[in-house]
Order: structure tokens, then C-alpha cells, then sequence
């Protein structure tokens, strides 16, 4: 009989461990590291000047005008991988220019053997990982913190995304923005048109933070013009260098315009009945202060969106659906609480913007008028959206409002508070208001990066009064040594309503450890690591509900870019009452230790078919399970990419077998980086449906797009290919700045 330890002692036993190890580290590292301290924080940032004209660069990829000779030469990319800190393999240069209107980025990325060059893909918004690319962060208000991230391919695509306190904040962030490459027997070159009516920035400030990078591909090799450490990314502001001698910059408008009109067909199968509708809308902003704006959304539509990616569910616990509408994304990242972390996510998210126009099903549900506030004055981000929900069945016509406020501290952490109020699926009143503290700093220990946060949380609604949940973390994530520890508790009623809960009424105890070394004497190898991972829930009583050790004995980053990875996990659950998964498998309340093991291989990025394939076998509370699964990209033609994945579940339980499975498949036809056409199909056996979304999309003109879409729901118990719904719709949206 295996004993469980109370919490407290499971905690303190961990604690200690992993205080242990990283103390362990911190001597090793002092005592073997080259460098010093000093050394490291006097490291010169590097600098360049941009270089005003009269006349700006045609936007063509050639960078043969006279305006790229005369301009300041940027280069010297050091290596971040595979090798850190020496020169990368091919050389790289880059210049920037600008005028009244816009910013100019010309790149040389030369290479000695440029029919090797990967370019095998053109979707605009997908970032090229596959390709070879230049990665562009700019901090455009020079506080070392946010910011805006462009990368392109040679193919001249497009991608853009939003820097919030030196991470990553998603790549909802849109904007208008021009792009073109070649190829040549030198290398590939690209040019760059950014105008100032895309970004914001403060006037007066005529130098900006400022970093790239670049990956050659087929040597799985990445460098960056100012490099402070391969355990920071390029979009890290905070160790960027600078564009300097940006003078008497203006914001050319205030005004931003963004009408739409749309038509939409329905038609029932079923029953042989159609029904069509047209409307119109749009967005309008105005820039309040040079990083402030205000916007107003009326009649706000969704047509374009994506449909959501399938999932089954194997848990007694729901799933959370990805917001995927542009409204709510954009400058999404100013409303981020908490950690803001994948290793480190929060168990109960305070806003989530999918609750405001859908219901609890995933349905759309009017949205008179929205209204969002973002943006940052001085040490302050600020954001604030209302809005008005049309009434529903038996719900009242309702406002639902949401602040987010935060104040830089520190050189790079922040404080702030949240407050929500409202219930979209709901007449009872319901309001939460949460406080937060996120400290990072990239000087630790040589260089080294420590993060931490704190985190409140206080909920009211009319059925259940005030509850609340807090935590809080410590992480050390660097390159060789990842560890770090967290806790959380949140009450059995706490359920924001404008936000995701996925368990209630737990304490939970989570720690990490992995060590990754380098093997820069194996050519073939890369990289090795060993990791353990756990975490433990107890019920506010302290009684142990779930735990589970994952142990990576190894994962091999091998130099061509294969990976592979052998995982244990043991895990211990104790529902207190039968649930069922998808698929019709019952689990009977009780207690289950569960062990499983997982093979996982991901091919290289460079080959011609990436993606990867596993292998998961094991118990499964009652039975046994087993899964295999698969991820393929095959991208034959620039103007062709496709993928396929395909998941087969089969569980053998005392009285029962079954098998649930998903798959998808999705191709894209690229005419231009500015004109695409996808088709997306999804199938499951457990709803027993074959969904179709097909999506052509075109930007005919900067800032001008036409969608037009395409879904259909086909199959039922008796015939999976019986046509059941349809629905076209086309849109025309637009742009006009003044």
C-alpha cells in the first residue's frame, strides 16, 4: 500500500529540493563562469543611426537606390545557436532609413549557398518557423519594456505581434504594414515600409530600442545583432540596442476608420430551408495621446473568424476555447494578469474575453456596441472595454465592463489591479476585482533571468457572496538550469463570470527542475536534458485530490533538429463522483493510481515533412489506454502548405472497449503573401461529424480586405456524409486613417 504524505510535508520536502538545487547551481556557477558581473553590465549596447530622406525607397526587395548606399551599416550577428556568442556562418547587414511618413528597414542577409535558402511558405500571420526568416523588435517609446515585433521570409510574408514587458503578448496585433524579398546568387534581401500611422511612439523621443535576429534554417543557426545571453529572446526590450537620430517624428493621424459590410446565406439541409441577411458596422479609434487610444465598435461582427480546433475531453474538467475575434485581440496583452506564463498559467483566468458575445455553448449573441480605452501614459497601462449586450430569451439587454490598470516598477516588473463587472449569461449581479505584482529581472546571478509574482483575487455574485483565490511563484528560466516553485488556492465558489475557472476549492503545489547541457563536443547532439516536473491538489480541507510526477529521462535535441523525448508520468486522482469522458467511458468515483509512459518525436523544421509522431501507453484510472498520435506539415510549394493530424484513443476498461477518435486536415493555397486560400476539415468519431470551413482571403490594397468563408457540418449517427448545415458569408472591410 503506497502512504500519502499530508501536504505540508509534500511541500516543504519540495521546497526544499528545489531551494537545494538551485543554491547547488548558483555555487557551480559562480565558481566556473568566465565572466563577471562587471563585465556583463557594462556590455556596450550596440547602436545605429537612421538616416532621414527626402525621397523614400520603392518598396520592392531590389535595395539597389542610392538612399541604402549613403545610410549607416548595422551587422555583426552573433551566434545564439547552436554556439553562443561567436559570429554566425553567413554575414548579415541592415540599414534604416526614414521620412515624414514612414519607417524603412532594408536587410542583406547574404548567404554561400543561397540555392539552399528554405522559402516554402507565403500565409500572411503565420510565422515562418519552417523558412528562413529576420525577426525585427522595436521599442518605440524607448522604455525597455514593450513594443512591436515584425518578422518576414523571403518570400516577402508578413507577421506582426505585440511586445508587452519584454514577453511575447500573442500575434492578435494587426496592422498595415509593407513587405517585399528576392532571392538571388548572393543571398536573400528584404525591404521593409512601416508607417508611423501603424505604431505608436512618443514625438520627442528620437531614439528607439531596437534588436534583430536571424535563423538560417537548414543549419537550424540563429543569430542576433546584440546578444546578452541565449536564454533571453530577441524581443526581451530591456537588453535591445538602439536606433538613434529619429528627429522631429510627427504621428501623421489621429483618426482610424474601419467600416464593414457583409451579406450571409444559412441554409438547413434538414429541412430544406435557407434564410439571408446583410449588415453593416465597424470600428472607429482615436489616438487620445501618442500611446493612448480610444476605440467604439458598433454592430461588432465575427464573419471572418476561424472555427475553433476540436478537442476531446479525458478529464472531469471543461476545456477553454481560444479567443480568436479581432476586436478583443487586439492590445489584448494590456488586460494580461498574473504570471502571464505557459510553464506558470493561472487556474482561474479573471477576464476572458470569449465570455462577452458568445454564450456558455459557443454561440453568437449580439453586441450592440463596444467600447475600449488602451494604452500606456508614462509608467501607467490602461485598459478598459464596455459593452452592450442585446437581450437573449430570457436575459435582459446588459453592460459588462472590465479595467485593467498596471504601473511599471523596478527596471522591469509591474503592480496593478483588475476589476470586472458583469454576467453575459445572466441577470444576477456579479463583480471581481484582483490584484497582482509581476517582478523579472534579466541581472541575475551573471546575466541570468529570475521571475516571480503574487497574485489576489475577490469575487461577488448574488447566488454564492464573496469568494476568493491567490498565489504566487518563483522561477529561475534560463538556459542550462530551469526551476522554480508554485502555489495557488482558490475557493469552492469562485467563478468569475467574465473569466475561466477549471477547478475550484483547491490548493494546489506545483515545482520544476531541468538541466539541459550543451554538447558542443558531439556533432550530432545539441543538446540532452533531464527534467521532473509535479504538482499536487488538495481540497481546502488539505486532503490530497490529484497528484502527478513527470519524469523526461532523456529529451535529445540532436543538430539536425530532430527531437525526442521519453517521458514517465505517475499520477494520482480521487474523483469523489462518476464522470464521463468523450467517447461514452464512465470512470466510477474512487481512488486510482495511474502510471503511463510517452515516446514523442518531433521531425526537423528544415525537411520537407515536419511535425512529429508519439506514442502513449499506460494505465488509465479503471483500465487501460492507449494513444498514438500525429502532426504532419507538408509543404511541397511555397503556394501550397498542408498538415494533417490524427489522434487514436483506445481504452480498455472492466465491462467496456472503445476508441475515440480527432483528426484534421487543413491546406492553404498562397497566391500571394497577401492572398490566400484554406480549407480546414475536422472529423471525430465521438460526435460522429466531418466539419468543412473553407476561407479565401484578400488584401487587395493595404488595409482593404475581402473575406469571403464557407462552413458546412456534415454526418450524423447513421451517415457521415449527409450535408446537415451551411453557411456563406462574405465581408469587405476597410481602413481609412485622417
Amino acid at each position: 500500500m503506497i502512504r500519502i504524505h499530508s501536504p505540508c510535508q509534500y511541500t516543504i520536502n519540495i521546497l526544499s529540493l528545489v531551494i537545494g538545487l538551485i543554491l547547488l547551481f548558483i555555487t557551480c556557477q559562480i565558481s566556473a563562469e568566465d565572466i563577471s558581473i562587471e563585465k556583463i553590465n557594462l556590455k556596450p549596447r550596440p547602436s545605429i543611426n537612421a538616416l532621414r530622406v527626402e525621397i523614400p525607397p520603392v518598396i520592392d526587395g531590389s535595395l539597389d537606390e542610392a538612399v541604402w548606399e549613403n545610410a549607416s551599416v548595422g551587422g555583426d550577428f552573433i551566434q545564439f545557436e547552436p554556439i553562443d556568442n561567436i559570429a554566425m556562418s553567413e554575414r548579415t547587414e541592415f540599414r534604416i532609413l526614414y521620412d515624414n511618413k514612414a519607417i524603412y528597414i532594408g536587410i542583406w542577409a547574404f548567404d554561400s549557398e543561397p540555392e539552399k535558402i528554405l522559402a516554402r511558405t507565403m500565409s500572411r500571420d503565420n510565422f515562418p518557423d519552417e523558412d528562413d526568416y529576420i525577426f525585427i523588435a522595436i521599442d518605440t517609446f524607448f522604455d525597455r519594456r514593450n513594443g512591436y515585433s515584425f518578422a518576414v521570409n523571403p518570400n516577402g510574408i508578413r507577421y506582426d505581434a505585440l511586445i508587452t514587458n519584454n514577453s511575447f503578448a500573442g500575434s492578435s496585433w494587426d496592422t498595415i504594414w509593407r513587405c517585399k524579398s528576392s532571392i538571388s546568387e548572393k543571398g536573400w534581401f528584404s525591404e521593409i515600409a512601416i508607417p508611423f500611422d501603424s505604431i505608436s511612439f512618443a514625438p520627442n523621443q528620437s531614439t528607439w530600442g531596437f534588436n534583430i535576429s536571424r535563423t538560417i534554417r537548414r543549419k537550424n543557426e540563429k543569430g542576433r545583432w546584440h546578444n546578452e545571453g541565449r536564454h533571453l529572446r530577441t524581443s526581451s526590450m530591456a537588453t535591445a540596442g538602439e536606433i538613434r537620430g529619429l528627429n522631429n517624428l510627427v504621428n501623421v493621424s489621429k483618426w482610424e476608420f474601419l467600416p464593414y459590410i457583409k451579406g450571409k446565406l444559412n441554409y438547413d439541409h434538414d429541412n430544406s430551408r435557407s434564410s439571408t441577411s446583410g449588415d453593416f458596422g465597424g470600428d472607429i479609434s482615436y489616438k487620445l495621446a501618442p500611446n493612448l487610444n480610444a476605440s467604439l465598435s458598433a454592430n461588432t461582427d465575427f464573419a471572418e473568424t476561424e472555427v475553433d480546433t476540436r478537442q476531446l475531453n479525458f478529464t472531469r474538467f471543461s476545456l477553454m476555447y481560444p479567443e480568436k475575434r479581432d476586436f478583443f485581440l487586439k492590445d489584448s496583452g494590456i488586460f494580461q494578469f498574473g504570471p502571464g506564463s505557459r510553464s506558470t498559467p493561472l487556474p482561474s483566468t479573471p477576464f476572458f474575453s470569449r465570455r462577452i458575445g458568445l454564450t456558455a455553448d459557443g454561440d453568437p449573441t449580439p453586441i450592440n456596441l463596444a467600447t475600449k480605452v488602451t494604452g500606456r501614459v508614462g509608467k501607467y497601462n490602461i485598459g478598459i472595454i464596455g459593452a452592450m449586450l442585446d437581450e437573449q430569451e430570457d436575459l435582459k439587454a446588459q453592460n459588462t465592463y472590465i479595467t485593467r490598470v498596471s504601473r511599471n516598477i523596478l527596471d522591469q516588473s509591474t503592480i496593478g489591479i483588475i476589476n470586472t463587472v458583469g454576467d453575459p449569461n445572466s441577470n444576477d449581479d456579479s463583480y471581481m476585482i484582483g490584484t497582482d505584482f509581476n517582478y523579472r529581472n534579466t541581472k541575475f546571478l551573471n546575466g541570468k533571468t529570475l521571475r516571480a509574482s503574487l497574485y489576489s483575487m475577490a469575487n461577488f455574485d448574488e447566488e454564492t457572496d464573496w469568494n476568493y483565490a491567490h498565489g504566487g511563484s518563483i522561477y529561475y528560466p534560463n538556459d542550462i538550469i530551469y526551476t522554480g516553485v508554485s502555489y495557488y488556492e482558490i475557493d469552492e465558489d469562485f467563478k468569475p463570470k467574465l473569466g475561466f475557472t477549471r477547478r475550484t476549492g483547491v490548493r494546489r503545489y506545483g515545482s520544476a527542475f531541468s538541466i539541459s547541457p550543451r554538447t558542443e563536443n558531439i556533432k550530432w547532439l545539441r543538446r540532452y536534458s533531464f527534467a521532473y516536473f509535479n504538482h499536487l491538489y488538495t481540497s481546502l480541507e488539505n486532503e490530497i485530490e490529484t497528484q502527478k510526477h513527470s519524469f523526461y529521462i532523456p529529451r535529445l535535441d540532436f543538430e539536425s533538429g530532430l527531437q525526442m523525448a521519453f517521458e514517465i508520468e505517475r499520477e494520482f486522482d480521487k474523483p469523489d463522483q462518476d464522470f464521463e469522458v468523450s467517447g461514452g467511458g464512465v470512470v466510477p468515483s474512487g481512488e486510482y493510481w495511474i502510471t503511463d509512459y510517452n515516446l514523442d518525436i518531433d521531425f526537423p523544421d528544415s525537411g520537407l515533412i515536419n511535425g512529429g509522431l508519439g506514442y502513449v501507453f499506460g494505465d488509465w484510472y479503471h483500465g487501460k489506454k492507449q494513444t498514438a498520435y500525429t502532426r504532419i506539415g507538408y509543404d511541397p510549394a511555397k503556394w501550397l502548405n498542408t498538415s494533417l493530424s490524427y489522434t487514436y484513443n483506445n481504452f480498455e476498461l472492466p465491462n467496456n472497449e472503445f476508441d475515440a477518435q480527432i483528426a484534421s486536415l487543413n491546406a492553404r493555397i498562397n497566391f500571394t503573401p497577401d492572398m490566400g486560400w484554406s480549407h480546414l476539415f475536422q472529423y471525430d468519431n465521438v460526435s460522429e461529424s466531418l466539419g468543412y470551413n473553407t476561407r479565401f482571403f484578400w488584401e487587395f490594397q493595404p488595409g482593404k480586405k475581402f473575406y469571403a468563408v464557407l462552413r458546412q457540418n456534415y454526418g450524423d449517427e447513421n451517415h457521415l456524409w449527409d450535408l446537415r448545415r451551411s453557411e456563406f458569408s462574405i465581408k469587405l472591410a476597410s481602413t481609412f486613417r485622417f
